[in-house]
């Protein structure tokens, strides 16, 4: 089912997925995209972050 939501929805669904252990492997194209707004639109923010290859 396709549906139109918030920036805002979205992230607090990816928040509460990750915090609950489930995979977001769902939604990979919308996660790129979210990637694209953020380049876009917020890319000069800073967030800490421990990457691991």
């Amino acid at each position: 089912m396709e549906k139109e939501i918030t920036l805002s929805e979205f992230a607090a669904e990816l928040k509460k997925r990750l915090n609950d252990g489930k995979t977001v492997d769902c939604c990979k194209p919308e996660l790129i995209r979210l990637a694209d707004i953020v380049k876009e639109k917020i890319g000069q923010e800073k967030i800490k972050v421990q990457w691991q290859d």
